[in-house]
């Protein structure tokens, strides 16, 4: 080898020893300490645990809200009507605080059980509200004040022995029972000029204002009648049932048979509920 090869191959030595020191250098810079995540993990699950706990609170308290105010409008509806028991009210609506704080609810489902007024007694008033206004500050000390109510929507369950009583309590010899698919059937036995006179009718269900109108369709008796007979006797079976127990509305909208009793629907605007 002669000596311009080997002062060559010098350079070449030094050349990659030069090169090695300034990589090791490098490398060591870029190495990553050990646990350089853990502030970062840290701050997230403080974050993370800041936002659960918060939207607990807003659910309590939510949750607290809803039953304090549905709670006083039950006490509120028991009060006003007299029902033995509590009713069960629900407030629909996924956020209610914000109707807490504007003291109006917007839907209402409630159902009231075992109704009474003088002889008549209803079993079952099922409704909905729309525009319930209770002020914040009655839920907030549990004031049982007047409930003012933009409109409702009401379904009443009147059985046939609840009628029966009615009917029997208000002095008409009259029987009510099921009957034909959109009406019911009478048997009694009434005075007719003297005589006592059977009969039994198929009878249509009407609404009125504030009352169920029973009205014969065609009268069936064995007793020979002239025509002025005969219209006092449709007289007899022809009756009003005035629904005063309803809370909700007095304008009725329907009327049919359902099962051991009749189905009365209703509504209302501007109804109020007080003591």
């Amino acid at each position: 080898m002669t000596g311009n090869e080997i002062q060559q191959d010098d350079q070449q030595d030094q050349q990659r020893d030069d090169q090695g020191d300034g990589e090791a250098p490098a490398r060591r810079g870029t190495a990553r300490r050990p646990g350089g995540r853990r502030p970062a993990l840290g701050t997230i699950a403080l974050g993370v645990s800041v936002v659960l706990g918060t939207a607990l609170l807003l659910w309590g308290a939510d949750w607290l809200a809803r039953w304090g105010a549905e709670s006083l409008l039950a006490r509120n509806v028991q009060q006003a009507t007299g029902a033995p028991e509590r009713p069960s009210v629900h407030v629909r609506g996924t956020f209610f605080l914000p109707q807490l704080i504007r003291g109006r609810y917007g839907d209402v489902e409630i159902t009231v059980h075992d109704l009474s007024s003088g002889p008549l007694h209803i079993e079952e008033v099922h409704a909905q509200l729309t525009g319930v206004h209770l002020p914040f500050h009655d839920v907030l000390v549990r004031n049982s004040g007047p409930v003012f109510i933009e409109g409702t929507v009401e379904e009443a369950f009147l059985s046939y022995d609840s009628l029966n009583h009615y009917l029997d309590v208000t002095g008409r010899p009259v029987t009510i029972g099921a009957g034909s698919q959109d009406g019911v059937r009478l048997t009694g036995t009434v005075e007719i000029l003297g005589r006592s006179i059977s009969a039994a009718t198929q009878a249509r269900l009407l609404p009125r204002e504030g009352a169920l109108a029973v009205q014969p369709t065609q009268l069936d008796t064995d007793t020979i009648l002239d025509p002025a007979s005969r219209l006092l006797l449709g007289q007899r079976f022809t009756f009003l049932v005035p629904l005063d127990p309803l809370p909700f509305g007095q304008r009725l909208t329907a009327v049919e048979p359902r099962g051991s009793g009749l189905l009365v629907r209703a509504q209302g605007t501007d109804v109020v509920i007080r003591r």
